[in-house]
Formats: C-alpha cells, structure tokens, sequence
C-alpha cells in the first residue's frame, strides 16, 4: 500500500480595501503576514500602478512570488488605479493558467478579475489556487451566479481528465 504525499499549507485570502483610512495600513498588514507566514496568499483590491505600487509594501520581506493581475492582463480595467485588483503570492513558484474578467452588464464597474495559478509543490504535485473578487453590489447577483459558475468551471481546464 503506497501513502499519498501530504503537507500543511496556510492559505490567507485578505481585501486590502484599496488605499483608503489609516496611511499606515499596508504597512501593518505587511507585519502581520510576516507573522502569519502564509504560503497561499490572495488578495483583493490591490493597487499596483506606477505612482502607488501597494502589493510592494504588503508583501515586502515575504519572499513570496507575486502576481498582480495587472500583470498579466491586456488592458487596464475602468477604475482599477481607484480600486485596485486581485493579485497572488505564493511561497512556491506558480504559473498563471487563466484570467477572468467578471465585468458585465449587471456589474461593468468591476476591476477585479480572477486570477488562476498552478502552484508547484515539488514532490506533492501541483495545486489550482483561485484569487477572485465578486461584484459586490446587491444587484449584481447574476454576475455573481455567472462569475461563480465560470470560478467553478476553472478546475476541469487547469487539470482536464
């Protein structure tokens, strides 16, 4: 009988909330996942533009690899330099599978996408971690039913079979 590979892995999902209240906030973030020591970081509302490049900050010291989904989108999404958008740090490396882009009619202000990564663990294989953000407001909820249908859908195209 062979025994699977197993490991922990500590996984935070955290909305910085873009760069409003205390000036201090990324900074403070920034010690407490030094503390925390994630191996699986997603956030959300993240700016990463060239006058405030806030995922620096919170992850600085981390030694993690980030993805921002700036950079690895086409275009700048309506209101992201205000809102910022989703990004990804991971202790291992990773590789970014796919991106979504939520915006629809029911929520065309969204600058959020969803980033998809395989993560490499070594010898335990390779796991999907999913960073994602949903239209927030009370109306959207087609976008969100649709947004998840699409997250769910993620899994069978990054590890098909």
């Amino acid at each position: 009988m062979s025994r699977s590979k197993a490991m922990h892995v500590r996984v935070i999902t955290f909305n910085v909330w873009n760069v409003e209240g205390d000036s201090r906030r990324h900074q403070i973030i920034n010690r407490e996942l030094r503390r925390l020591k994630p191996d699986l970081l997603a956030l959300q509302e993240v700016i990463q533009t060239r006058e405030k490049a806030s995922l620096d900050t919170i992850v600085d010291g981390l030694d993690m690899h980030i993805t921002h989904q700036q950079d690895v989108q086409a275009f700048q999404p309506p209101y992201s330099d205000r809102y910022g958008g989703t990004a990804i740090a991971t202790r291992w490396p990773h590789r970014v599978v796919e991106v979504l882009d939520p915006r629809m009619p029911q929520a065309p202000d969204v600058p959020w996408a969803t980033l998809a990564t395989v993560v490499n663990l070594g010898d335990v294989g390779s796991l999907l971690f999913i960073a994602t953000t949903a239209a927030w407001r009370p109306a959207a909820e087609v976008a969100r039913e649709r947004h998840a249908v699409a997250i769910s859908d993620l899994d069978a195209r990054a590890f098909p079979g």
